[in-house]
C-alpha cells in the first residue's frame, strides 16, 4: 500500500513538471517593414506582442534602487557602456522624472543576489525581471545591464542577420 501511495505522489508532482517543459518557446524578433512587423505581431500571443509594443513605443528609461550595494548611478553608467545602447534611442531620467519604463533594482538579504524588474509605467506590465548573483553592485551591474540591454535590443532593433548559423 505504501508503495503504490509513493508512486501516486511521483506521478502527481511529475506531471506538472513535465507539462511545463513540454510548452513551446516563444521568440521573440521584430521586423524591419511597417507590414511585416504587423504580421509578426498578430503572430505573436496578445500579451507577448502588447510586452514588446511597449518597449518600442518607450523612449525614457528610469531607474529605482531599493539597495545601497547597487546604486542608481552604478546601473546608469553600465548602460551606457553596453554596445547597442547608443542604437535603442532611449534615455535615461532622474527618479523625479516621468518616464515610459521603470527598472527596479533590490539585492536580497543576506544573499549575493541582485535582483532587477522592468516595467511599463503607463500600464504597470512587468517587460522583464532577472537576477544577477554577484559579490557587490558594481559587479552585478555590468551583466544586469547586458541583459537589459539584450532584452530591449531584441524588440527595438531590427533582426540581425545570422552571421554564424551556417557554422562558417
Amino acid at each position: 500500500m505504501n508503495r503504490w501511495m509513493i508512486q501516486a505522489a511521483f506521478v502527481l508532482s511529475f506531471c506538472p513538471l513535465a507539462m511545463a517543459q513540454s510548452g513551446q518557446g516563444v521568440s521573440v524578433s521584430t521586423a524591419s517593414q511597417p507590414a511585416e512587423a504587423s504580421r509578426a505581431a498578430d503572430a505573436l500571443p496578445s500579451s507577448v506582442a502588447e510586452r514588446v509594443q511597449a518597449m518600442k513605443n518607450a523612449r525614457t528609461v528610469c531607474i529605482h534602487s531599493e539597495t545601497a550595494f547597487l546604486t542608481v548611478g552604478t546601473l546608469e553608467r553600465a548602460l551606457m557602456k553596453q554596445k547597442d545602447w547608443d542604437r535603442l534611442g532611449l534615455n535615461l531620467v532622474g527618479e523625479g522624472c516621468h518616464a515610459d519604463l521603470v527598472i527596479d533594482v533590490d539585492r536580497l538579504h543576506f544573499t549575493h543576489i541582485h535582483t532587477y524588474v522592468l516595467t511599463d509605467k503607463g500600464t504597470g506590465i512587468v517587460l522583464v525581471a532577472g537576477r544577477v548573483r554577484a559579490f557587490d553592485g558594481v559587479v552585478a551591474s555590468g551583466p544586469m545591464a547586458e541583459q537589459i540591454v539584450k532584452v530591449l535590443s531584441a524588440a527595438r532593433l531590427p533582426a540581425q542577420g545570422a552571421v554564424g548559423a551556417a557554422g562558417f
